[in-house]
């Protein structure tokens, strides 16, 4: 049998697609593109913004179009979200909610064993309040030939409740894996010669925290966070693999927090710090549970560490509310920050969330105007922060060839630009120097 898939949203949502292709490869199934025929179509959907319930509708009618008798299959956080609004859709034939992945190989195969099958459609979603237990997928590694970095994931679930934000729904109460389990994990990927892991989740800085302690590290409280102890273990791992975390939230770490955890051996020197906004009434209007100047004190602390020490970010524009003096202090956090990158979204609200029933919406032509600005400010710092690594040694994963520059990031997360004719660098970690800006990021040499 053919199966195809297509993933959108977050890292996490890749690490469990990489799960559920695994699973129908164990059967002898073959993983196709999504743009061939196949028998069978997953679409991993996401429903962070409205946009991304709109691609997810768009992916779901392209692949049926592909081949109008395939089964399709709809799981992630847009079917665990609206399961109904998902089963209405003409091309759906089975909807799977986010606790229920491990499920899909199975029930494809009863689908298709049934002589309703294309007819009835069958819907596998669980309520928020059973969303309470880690969903172990096993071990997880890629079946694409020639990727460099694994995504592991270790924590799931969110309970902050941003007022923006429909996750917790979509995710359920948080919870997390083992620390031995993901210890093995790291090791395998290793083994299997990748040169980065990225230990995500959908609120990765709350792994561990009190209720899951007792489960990933018996008798371990004092002082540590399960995190940080997670770290410790992987900097003791006897590999050359290098640890990069997808993101943490300044809702939960502090100073503290994260000057413990930035001295670990084998961490890249990059986190994403996801700010949402620099004025702190929006802050608090968004639930967020920082001010701006806390966020500010946990850059200062990772730079003093280390200057180069890279950041990147989310930034929110237009939440309810906001007012040129609210955006300008949002500019002035990014001046100060020197964010490698900054991901910009519009607001737009989502329904079933707090903020959905705010008044006093920003227009949409004073969202685009702000995003646009944005932009343009967070190019020049970032740029400001690139010329700051030239002619300094950095490692490269090299990742891919792009015409003929080899390309990849370094352990600060500055994507670079190799000139070279050579093809037998995939996959390896490379000396280089930065030398000028180029596109969005750095041209850079071997040394």
């Amino acid at each position: 049998m053919l199966v195809a898939f297509h993933t959108l949203g977050c890292k996490v949502n890749q690490y469990e697609t990489e799960a559920i292709k695994a699973a129908f490869v164990s059967r002898g199934d073959t993983i196709v593109q999504e743009d061939e025929r196949a028998d069978v179509y997953v679409i991993n959907t996401c429903t962070v913004t409205n946009i991304a319930d709109r691609k997810s509708r768009q992916y779901i009618r392209r692949m049926k179009s592909r081949n109008p008798e395939a089964l399709i299959v709809v799981t992630g956080c847009y079917a665990q979200v609206e399961p109904d609004e998902v089963s209405l859709l003409p091309e759906v034939d089975l909807v799977v909610g986010n606790g229920n992945k491990t499920l899909i190989c199975g029930l494809v195969y009863d689908k298709l064993s049934k002589k309703e099958a294309p007819v009835v459609k069958d819907r596998y979603v669980l309520p928020r309040s059973k969303l309470t237990y880690y969903e172990d997928m096993g071990l997880v590694v890629s079946s694409e030939s020639g990727m460099s970095r694994a995504y592991i994931k270790i924590q799931e679930g969110c309970d902050r409740f941003c007022s923006y934000c429909l996750i917790p729904y979509a995710r359920g109460t948080m919870r997390s894996r083992p620390i031995d389990e993901i210890i093995e994990e790291v090791q395998l990927v290793a083994e299997k010669g990748y040169k980065e892991a990225v230990l995500t989740g959908i609120n990765t800085a709350l792994y561990g925290t009190e209720k899951d302690f007792d489960r990933a590290e018996e008798g371990n409280k004092g002082e540590s966070s399960a995190l940080e102890l997670l770290l410790d273990r992987l900097d003791k791992q006897d590999n050359d693999i290098r640890i990069r975390l997808s993101s943490l939230e300044p809702t939960v770490v502090d100073v503290e927090d994260v000057t413990r955890i930035i001295k670990h051996d084998k961490l890249c020197r990059h986190l994403h710090l996801s700010v949402q906004s620099g004025s702190t009434p929006i802050l608090k209007a968004m639930n967020r549970r920082y001010t701006a100047s806390e966020y500010l004190g946990i850059i200062e602390a990772i730079r003093k560490y280390d200057p180069l020490f890279g950041v990147t970010t989310d930034i929110i524009v237009g939440f309810p509310g906001e007012t040129e003096e609210d955006f300008e202090n949002t500019l002035e956090v990014v001046r100060k920050a020197e964010f490698g990158r900054v991901h910009i979204f519009r607001y737009s609200p989502r329904k079933g969330t707090v903020a959905a029933n705010l008044t006093d919406a920003v227009p949409e032509n004073i969202k685009k105007m702000r995003a646009e600005r944005l932009a343009t400010v967070a190019e020049r710092t970032a740029q400001d922060f690139y010329k700051k690594n030239f002619d300094i040694p950095h490692t490269v994963l090299i990742e891919e060839k792009i015409g003929k520059y080899l390309t990849g990031y370094t352990e600060n997360y500055i994507k670079v630009y190799i000139e070279t004719s050579e093809m037998n660098r995939l996959a390896e970690l490379v000396r280089v120097e930065l030398t000028q800006i180029y596109k969005d990021g750095c041209k850079a040499i071997f040394i």
